[in-house]
């Protein structure tokens, strides 16, 4: 308990750490401040430094929020449309297969992952391609091909996914 004469200027401070109260007492001592001087000027020098907010900064931050928002949205759309046209590629470039009368020939993309010696789900197998899910004929054009590869006897069907055999 400090003096009587000190009671009503008296403030306790506890830290959460001790390493944190070592900390300010090595501060101090580096200072040749006792610790009660060292803390009141450090608390002096933080209320000095406090400022009202800066109107141009409020307005800068605000600024640059919308632009990171509506660049986000660009990023999005224009990963939604690049994803589309991977889906159209893949489409036009084995559409033909889907003929009956076609000529079956197979994606180079396709047959290198399934070589790669995993098994692979529809769902990776279509992430991989950069095929849309959604997109009913490239659906078609990916199974037709892997159930030719399979009558080929070049790939197996599992329960867990396609797997390269041949």
């Amino acid at each position: 308990m400090p003096p009587e004469k000190y009671a009503d200027r008296t403030l306790t401070i506890y830290f959460p750490e001790k390493e944190e109260f070592q900390e300010l007492l090595e501060a101090a001592i580096a200072k040749r401040l006792r610790t009660s001087h060292f803390a009141r000027e450090m608390i002096r020098r933080g209320l000095e430094s406090e400022t009202a907010p800066r109107p141009d900064l409020l307005q800068e931050s605000s600024q640059a929020r919308e632009e990171l928002s509506r660049l986000r949205r660009e990023l999005k759309d224009k990963a939604a449309a690049i994803e589309k046209m991977e889906t159209e590629l893949y489409q036009l470039r084995h559409q033909s297969i889907l003929q009956p009368s076609g000529q079956d020939h197979y994606s180079e993309d396709l047959i290198t992952l399934l070589k790669e010696g995993r098994v692979w789900r529809g769902p990776d197998l279509l992430k991989e391609l950069g095929v849309d899910p959604q997109n009913r004929i490239a659906l078609d054009i990916i199974t037709k091909q892997l159930q030719n590869l399979q009558d080929l006897r070049l790939i197996e069907e599992s329960p867990r996914g396609w797997k390269w055999v041949g």
